[in-house]
């Protein structure tokens, strides 16, 4: 049977093709945007808030939920029960997305206008099929996700991307130069490549699963000697993990959602509708393209996470679950600090680099500076609401989740509203609602688990790593910028920075070589294998 990875291995895999993907899918936008203006942009990011609010009723919680139930099904032995997980999962899941993909096309009209935004239908009709072929593309990935293996789904997101890339900029450029669409309509075509792509993802997933090796496989003689779980436990086991999942990402998707609509109708009290959009597209389409290139390192950590959490909880071994905990988050941490401190040094710089307007950039540029201080907050909140649900405590990141979202919306209102703040509203609230979700995680995993971490290592450590990143990339900018001025200095800076960097938390001992080689190590032959300490868990 398949070795189980180390979860900081996977999340090495996620974070290198997470890396490539949002590199393609800036490259994807800076055309785009030359294509078709900011202003339509705002209807891109609009569109793309509906679609993933449905694709978060339509699949969140699948991978998770089947990558967890999985996990433990091998750890317990009871194989028999893996087969009947994925039509569980194929089922609820898949169904309802082919169900709100056509309910989505059906009225996308409806739902551009409620969005403010009725030049957005175009693009709301070509997204919705991708919530079908992603709801697939969820099924295969949690299966693999279970056994440890998270090669496919970063080859998937790859292929995804990819064919986004070149199928959407060629199908956009085709609509709006050869064509002579409008912008809406040349948005939409860039739309209708994106679908495509998540048609390819599908079809690849759908063949490795199809011939999937041996090692996923088991013989009959193993299935006669498996345990069974009653299917209404089983059932019951599932819905109880993927369904606060889901819960989760709708509330978080509804936020985002809930902005496009705020945002855009509050920014409309004392602008016009060109204008709003504008300020909109400055914000979602620029700003939050560039903030969200740091936090896909992030989510890696805790798709990564969540197998072999489950797997240590399941058997009960609280030395090595606090081990695999304080790693988890001081790794995320880390990353987060050291992100957010580089990102605040050449904020002005990352944005101009990609993007040629320049008020949109001076607009992008500031609302980015206020949003790296969130950068911080999701590594947290992201590694703390995996750990809740590696040990079936989903319901308690629904509740982080839900508050800050209502924090979010509420704030987002109040401040857009005033005209003095204008559109930089929307990041403050963010700034508010995320320290709020990453305090209640914490208590949450403190009081389920029982595990006391260690604060120097998940906190301490990783704030003097921002600080080293923040301060020589401040410096390095600088020094670039008066020497040899050119907006592609900034690449230049990341790249010094980055060894820079790699040097000092080496030498200040916030990481140390072991700790370097278990990342890339894909065996877990280090993890401590504690004494069968039975965990506490509380009842919520």
């Amino acid at each position: 049977m398949r070795k189980k990875k180390d979860f900081l291995f996977g999340a090495f895999i996620l974070s290198a093709s997470n890396l490539l993907i949002k590199l393609i899918g800036a490259v994807f936008r800076v055309p785009l945007t030359e294509i078709v203006g900011v202003t339509a942009m705002g209807y891109f990011s609009s569109a793309y808030n509906i679609y993933n609010l449905l694709l978060s009723i339509a699949t969140a919680g699948l991978p998770i939920g089947i990558s967890v139930m999985i996990s433990r099904s091998l750890a317990t032995g009871k194989l028999r029960d893996i087969s009947r997980i994925m039509k569980i999962a194929a089922l609820s899941f898949v169904s309802a997305g082919a169900v709100l993909s056509v309910l989505g096309m059906v009225f996308a009209r409806q739902i551009a206008v409620f969005m403010n935004s009725e030049d957005a239908y175009y693009a709301v009709f070509w997204l919705m099929p991708a919530v079908f072929c992603i709801s697939v593309v969820s099924l295969f990935k949690g299966f693999f996700q279970g056994f440890g293996n998270m090669a496919p789904t970063a080859t998937s997101n790859l292929v995804e991307a990819s064919v986004k890339l070149i199928a959407g900029l060629s199908i956009a450029y085709y609509v709006s130069r050869v064509l002579g669409g409008s912008d809406a309509e040349a948005v939409g075509g860039a739309i209708a490549g994106i679908t495509l792509s998540t048609f390819c993802a599908m079809t690849y997933m759908g063949l490795r699963y199809l011939f999937r090796k041996q090692d996923y496989r088991f013989s009959r003689e193993d299935l006669l000697k498996s345990p069974e779980t009653e299917r209404k436990i089983l059932y019951r086991s599932f819905f109880s993990v993927a369904f606060p999942v889901m819960l989760s990402s709708i509330s978080a998707n509804l936020m985002a959602a809930i902005d496009s609509f705020s945002v855009v109708n509050c920014l409309k009290g004392y602008n016009n509708i060109e204008r709003s959009n504008f300020l909109y597209g400055a914000y979602g389409n620029m700003a939050l393209t560039i903030f969200n290139l740091p936090v896909i390192f992030i989510g890696s950590i805790g798709v990564a996470l969540v197998p072999e959490i489950s797997s240590l909880f399941v058997r009960k071994e609280k030395k090595a679950l606090k081990v695999s905990m304080e790693r988890s988050v001081k790794t995320s941490a880390i990353i987060s600090f050291a992100c957010a401190g580089g990102l605040l040094a050449v904020s002005h710089e990352a944005v101009a680099l990609l993007f040629s307007d320049d008020e949109a950039v001076a607009i992008a540029s500031v609302l980015l500076k206020i949003l790296t201080f969130v950068i911080i907050c999701v590594g947290y909140t992201t590694v703390f609401n995996s750990i809740l649900n590696s040990i079936k405590r989903s319901t308690s990141s629904v509740v982080a989740i839900f508050i800050g979202s209502a924090i979010k919306s509420i704030f987002t209102f109040i401040f857009v509203s005033i005209p003095f703040l204008n559109i930089y509203g929307a990041p403050l609230a963010t700034c508010i609602a995320y320290p709020v979700m990453m305090i209640i995680g914490y208590y949450f995993v403190k009081k389920h688990t029982v595990v006391k971490m260690d604060m120097k290592e998940i906190f301490f450590k990783p704030l003097l790593s921002g600080v080293l990143c923040y301060i020589p990339a401040k410096i390095l900018n600088w020094l670039f910028n008066m020497l040899i001025p050119s907006r592609y200095t900034v690449i230049l800076t990341v790249i010094v920075i980055a060894a820079i960097f790699f040097v000092l938390i080496l030498l200040f001992k916030i990481v140390t070589l072991d700790e370097l080689k278990g990342i890339i190590r894909k065996d877990d032959k280090n993890k401590e294998k504690g004494n069968d300490d039975e965990i506490s868990v509380q009842r919520d």
